[in-house]
């Protein structure tokens, strides 16, 4: 059993990848989860995928299963709902194996962080930064947001098993790698203007290797060893904030009003690297402009009353939950305190410019390697018109208290001024 080194202190304590890595399976259990009884859980593609494989293999070895539990062929999403569910399936006898990508290692993340039960992950694509991530991208009550819970004690990844998954999934994956570029960029903002400070344990094993990870979409070790990397960055912090930017949040927006194109939903990946652009186009605006042209170009702020009623315009379409509006308020800053958060931004401007400028892939650039990559590149791509995406924006710098590149704009009166600069993704 091969077994690849991990950052110390995180909750993962096994990750074999190789070639044949499921042969690998029952010694991991054994080792790790000693004295249990697996729960396999996949759904009808990824049982086809591997889900066969694992069991058959443990059946070999003599390894317990105590049961099955096999979804439908039909896209699963990650009800919180099917958790709960799922969750009672579990003991401390029992050691729940997610066979599948990102929705079904979330769900049964979850339902295992519900039930107080350690899990093993064997991936079926190199789809998601997830897999070794703590926490899961879930819906509750329609809300989409991240439920805390352990990563994964164990990760089985069969090299074999991830190829032959379809391509569109690599290309998720890569997508989702991108973005933790401007996710970087993001951090650095928020670290400048004193709302959440740079971990450089966490910011290493991402920001560090970045542009490796993604110099070759179709280098499957290597992206899948980017997107596990990033995983282990939100473990050591706690939160996703290492991996998630406002590009993460406009996916978020996006995946709330069910965005799909022919009927099909469109994944995580490619909502989030699509995001990227965004947040790209955004921060090249700051760029673009000086300190004495924000200042004139700044609106008039907001009052209380006119905050809460633009937001409620924004959330008409009653699809966000009802924690958005409280969110966004908890933030919002007027009177004096507008004032002085505008002229602290313009105090520090000019200073943000190389740091961003540094961790950026400039916009035709990034365009360019998602469409190398058969990611979408255009808004149409992904069921966007100018409205959804203009609208999404606006809805994105709503929904988190994570700060960011809208949160800056907004708060300097520009942000409305920034979004035109969209434009250019429809020429």
């Amino acid at each position: 059993m091969d077994l690849i080194e991990l950052p110390p202190g995180i909750e993962t304590r096994a990750f074999a990848l190789g070639e044949y890595a499921i042969d690998d399976l029952p010694e991991v259990l054994t080792a790790f989860f000693a004295g249990k009884s697996a729960v396999i859980i996949a759904d009808g593609n990824t049982w086809e995928a591997a889900g066969k494989r694992v069991s058959s293999v443990l059946e070999t070895s003599g390894y317990p299963v105590r049961e099955t539990v096999i979804y439908g062929k039909e896209r699963l999403h990650p009800e919180s709902s099917i958790s709960d569910v799922l969750a009672e399936k579990f003991d401390e006898t029992v050691v729940p194996v997610a066979v599948g990508s990102g929705v079904i290692n979330d769900i049964v993340k979850c339902a295992s962080g519900k039930a107080q039960v350690p899990y093993c992950c064997v991936p079926t694509a190199a789809s998601v930064d997830g897999y070794t991530a703590s926490g899961a991208a879930m819906s509750v009550e329609g809300f989409k947001m991240t439920v805390p819970c352990p990563a994964p004690l164990a990760v089985v990844a069969e090299i074999a098993v991830l190829r032959d998954a379809p391509a569109w999934m690599l290309s998720s994956g890569y997508a989702d790698l991108l973005t933790k570029v401007p996710a970087g960029a993001d951090w650095v903002i928020a670290d400048m203007m004193g709302e959440e400070k740079i971990s450089p344990e966490a910011w290493s094993l991402v920001q560090d290797n970045i542009r490796e990870y993604v110099r070759d979409a179709s280098n499957l070790g290597n992206v899948f060893a980017g997107l596990a990397a990033t995983g282990y960055a939100m473990q050591v912090y706690g939160t996703s904030r290492p991996a998630s930017g406002f590009e993460h949040l406009c996916s978020h927006v996006w995946e709330m009003e069910k965005l799909s194109v022919n009927g099909e939903e469109v994944s995580h990946g490619f909502k989030a690297g699509f995001g990227s652009l965004v947040s790209t186009l955004l921060m090249e605006y700051m760029l673009e402009h000086s300190a004495q042209e924000i200042a004139s170009k700044a609106a008039a702020p907001e009052s209380v009353e006119e905050r809460r009623k633009n937001i409620e315009k924004l959330l008409e379409k009653g699809c966000y939950g009802d924690k958005v509006l409280p969110t966004a308020m908890s933030k919002f800053k007027s009177g004096d305190d507008i004032l002085a958060r505008r002229r602290e931004i313009l105090d520090k401007w000019e200073s943000f410019k190389a740091p961003v400028r540094d961790r950026l892939i400039p916009f035709a650039e990034l365009r360019e390697m998602l469409k190398k990559a058969g990611c979408p590149w255009k808004p149409e791509m992904i069921g966007l018109d100018k409205a959804q995406l203009t609208g999404g924006v606006r809805r994105a710098q709503l929904i988190r208290v994570r700060y960011n590149i809208a949160d800056l704009l907004y708060e300097a009166g520009v942000l409305e001024d920034a979004i035109k600069k969209l434009d250019v993704m429809f020429e």
